[in-house]
């Protein structure tokens, strides 16, 4: 009976040495699986605070690039107009080109013909200042010419 006492103490050393061995491994395992939980916990969290910074950033860009889209808007506005004003501009020039030039040629037939009533004219005045003189003389040559 000692021995089998003995035996029997001797399988209950084992039983809780293979108990223990199997805790501690337990044990092990884990503080591994709370090491690995904390470690996915940072990398979640780090994950969740870069989401957030990316969204903050991406709202940064579209709020610039709808006030750039508001700016070239504005931009090929001010060209389109300036583009147009550019048109009525020319046309305007073009205009007074051909107005000028048929004012031109209207005021060029007029001095023409105020030059050739002025010659008509001096050519009358210079032939009654004849007369008067051929009169002047022909009356008597005491009074002097004036003209």
């Amino acid at each position: 009976q000692n021995r089998s006492s003995l035996s029997n103490l001797l399988r209950a050393v084992e039983a809780s040495k293979s108990d223990a061995r199997d805790s501690s491994r337990a044990a092990q395992t884990e503080a591994r699986l709370r090491a690995d939980v904390n470690s996915l916990r940072e990398q979640r969290d780090k994950a969740i605070s870069d989401i957030a910074e990316y969204r903050r950033k991406l709202s940064l860009i579209e709020n610039e690039l709808r006030i750039e889209k508001s700016k070239l808007n504005r931009a090929m506005q001010e060209k389109m107009c300036m583009e147009r004003e550019s048109r009525q501009a020319i046309s305007l020039a073009r205009s007074l080109d051909n107005s000028n030039s048929s004012d031109m040629n209207y005021y060029r037939r007029k001095v023409a013909e105020l030059s050739d009533k002025l010659q008509t004219a001096q050519d009358s005045i210079d032939k009654q200042k004849k007369q008067i003189a051929e009169l002047t003389d022909k009356r008597g040559g005491s009074h002097r010419r004036s003209y």
